[in-house]
């Protein structure tokens, strides 16, 4: 197929925005839509160019525990009236950490039958935007974590991996050592 008849049936764009709110939590974002710029045939007389799903879920969360202590969400587009009664669902993630086994949680509460598959999936996509944000608003200057972090990002990656040159770094203290094995240089 050429690149002048390759065109998309289906585009799915989630943004994840996180905000610090406050000395000790996050309030995070997640904005799922789905949109059918040139698809055919259309889906119950969805016309083409047409938003099929416009949903946001917001969390907020419990730093450092990352537990969740509120949930809401919003569709703006949805293909069925009867799309917004999985909303409510939401409330069953308050209490749970966005940690080890979260998915399988989420799935748990939120899956299938129960709730909406587009906010399950926006949900777990929120999970790892939760975590590198808790990063950036509450470790240090240097951007090291506090002593009672959980180091949650050690084995999610080769570069991660434990005993590797950037966890070494890490638990000895080593800033000058860190920013050596950065792959962007400084900046002025």
């Amino acid at each position: 197929m050429s690149e002048q008849t390759r065109r998309p049936v289906h585009t799915r764009t989630i943004t994840i925005d996180v905000f610090r709110a406050g000395d000790d939590e996050l309030e995070v974002t997640g904005r799922l839509v789905d949109s059918r710029p040139d698809a055919q045939p259309s889906w119950f007389d969805v016309p083409q160019g047409s938003t099929i799903h416009d949903m946001s879920v917001t969390l907020r969360v419990r730093y450092p525990d990352l537990t969740i202590t509120a949930a809401s969400s919003s569709m703006t587009e949805h293909p069925y009236t009867i799309c917004p009664d999985a909303i409510p669902a939401l409330g069953r993630l308050v209490g749970l950490s966005v940690a080890q086994g979260f998915t399988r949680a989420v799935n748990e509460r939120l899956g299938r039958q129960q709730g909406c598959s587009h906010m399950t999936a926006l949900v777990h996509a929120m999970a790892p935007a939760i975590k590198q944000g808790a990063g950036a608003a509450f470790f240090d200057e240097n951007g090291f974590p506090p002593p009672d972090a959980d180091l949650w990002f050690i084995n999610t990656c080769q570069a991660w991996r434990d005993g590797g040159p950037l966890v070494k770094g890490l638990r000895a203290g080593d800033t000058e050592g860190l920013k050596a094995l950065r792959a962007r240089g400084e900046t002025a």
